[in-house]
């Protein structure tokens, strides 16, 4: 059973590695049981051995609901006739990851961008708020320049409950999207990026460099104007930050940008239709996004965002966009540090 859910269903899906080695576990602890055999006591003696492994709590969560989501596809195909019911309660629910970036460091993202398809990672993280995968898979032919908007979700793509919507185009954004060749939006040597997570941490790995060379200059001077006292603090600082910028992860940025839509005052329900989370008028979600307000306050607010930054340039006027290549950012991009 748990082998045909993996192969049926589980392999297919992004999580498909953790799914693996989540069946794995109930495979090694339920080894040739039934599934009746799958009872509460039985339950928290698999949660216990995974605490005595040191898994986190995060991890044996994660672990439970995959093995449940298995019975319950068992069950929908008539292989079960009734499913034991899989208590995560068992396990307290990890605290939400709340990290969100500062000014500071998302100026110092975009520094550290020196290839195009850095540039539109970036561009496209902070100016649609969408998921990593999301954003990989963007193509031409999902952005429509002359409605202004962006249909997340590719033709075909069934909407799961980490739904994507369709956004409107923040202005910001607009002019290094328009004319691009077909094909998808962010490129790696003419190849679609496979993943956004060895790009990131490139990113984020010049950034604390560049963090730290700034820190060993700013101490010098303050060594030469006998302020020795004052040079290293400087030094503790910079590492700090530059450990904190180590933490980031890609999703931190659709956490800031959502921070940031509330802080500019965009309703909660405009900024949850912007995430695609669901709003509980699904009729509404459907056609609001045909109105000339669709999400306007977002898009407002996401512009001010990269206006404060004073990261983002726009394409020079004489530039032949339909020359450049796919993964190109059209433009330069102004970066203002201080």
């Amino acid at each position: 059973m748990l082998i045909r859910y993996y192969l049926q269903h589980a392999c297919a899906r992004r999580s498909g590695k953790q799914a693996r080695y989540a069946l794995r576990r109930w495979s090694d602890f339920f080894p040739a049981a039934v599934v009746a055999e799958i009872t509460p006591i039985r339950l928290r003696a698999f949660v216990g051995d995974m605490r005595r492994e040191g898994l986190s709590n995060g991890s044996i969560r994660r672990t439970l609901a995959i093995g449940r989501a298995a019975l319950n596809h068992a069950h929908r195909l008539g292989e079960l006739t009734t499913v034991p019911y899989v208590d995560l309660s068992l396990v307290p629910e990890p605290q939400p990851r709340e990290r969100i970036l500062t000014p500071d460091e998302a100026r110092r993202l975009f520094a550290a961008a020196r290839h195009d398809y850095e540039r539109m990672c970036l561009l496209l993280a902070f100016g649609t708020a969408a998921r990593p995968e999301a954003i990989l898979q963007l193509t031409s032919s999902q952005v429509d320049c002359e409605a202004r908007l962006i249909r997340l979700n590719p033709p075909g793509r069934a909407q799961t409950k980490k739904r994507r919507p369709t956004i409107p185009i923040c202005r910001t954004l607009l002019p290094y999207l328009r004319d691009l060749p077909d094909g998808p939006l962010v490129r790696y040597n003419d190849k679609p990026l496979k993943t956004i997570k060895s790009t990131f941490d490139r990113l984020k790995a010049r950034a604390r460099v560049v963090l730290r060379d700034e820190a060993a200059r700013d101490a010098h001077r303050l060594r030469r104007a006998n302020a020795r006292s004052d040079a290293w603090p400087v030094i503790a600082q910079a590492k700090a930050r530059g450990d904190a910028l180590l933490e980031l992860t890609p999703y931190a940025i659709r956490h800031t940008v959502a921070c940031e839509m509330r802080k500019r005052g965009v309703p909660v329900w405009e900024v949850a239709g912007f995430l695609g989370h669901s709003t509980g008028y699904r009729t509404t979600e459907r056609y609001a996004k045909y109105g000339p307000d669709h999400l306007d306050a977002a898009v407002r607010a996401i512009d001010a965002y990269f206006a404060d930054l004073g990261v983002v340039g726009r394409p020079r006027p004489e530039q032949n966009v339909c020359q450049l290549r796919v993964g190109c950012v059209l433009g330069p991009v102004t970066l203002d540090l201080h």
